[in-house]
């Protein structure tokens, strides 16, 4: 039985996810890249609102492959499916790191870490991003 993640903490000044299961230190730790000053990733509290095991992420002018394990932020006057914590395939397989901000408005993840918080995380978790 899989533990499940009871609060997501995005810290963006320093570009990591930390999970937590209930206790005070996290289970799980790793570098995202949130929004480009230009398109910011809102601060605040939120929670999971939908996941989705594979969608395609599209804004104003682009629209992506479907990627696997996107799990969309509700809540705190967001609207749905604006705010995705979901992979980034294009910027793992052209090399780029994370830990820096790289998005517009998202949470990039890695495949492995999309993947691992997909099967951990149910719909309603609190989400809580500082900046």
């Amino acid at each position: 039985m899989l533990e499940l993640i009871t609060l997501l903490l995005i810290d963006l000044s320093s570009q990591r996810l930390h999970a937590y299961a209930g206790g005070a230190q996290p289970i799980y730790s790793a570098p995202v890249s949130t929004g480009v000053a230009a398109s910011p990733t809102p601060v605040g509290d939120f929670h999971i609102a939908s996941k989705y095991a594979h969608t395609p992420l599209s804004g104003s002018d682009y629209r992506t492959p479907p990627v696997a394990d996107v799990m969309c932020l509700g809540g705190g006057g967001l609207g749905a499916d604006l705010y995705c914590l979901h992979p980034a395939p294009w910027q793992e397989d052209a090399g780029e790191c994370f830990g820096v901000p790289r998005s517009r408005g998202c949470i990039r993840l890695s495949r492995a870490t999309a993947r691992w918080l997909f099967e951990r995380t149910a719909v309603g978790t609190p989400v809580r991003i500082q900046p």
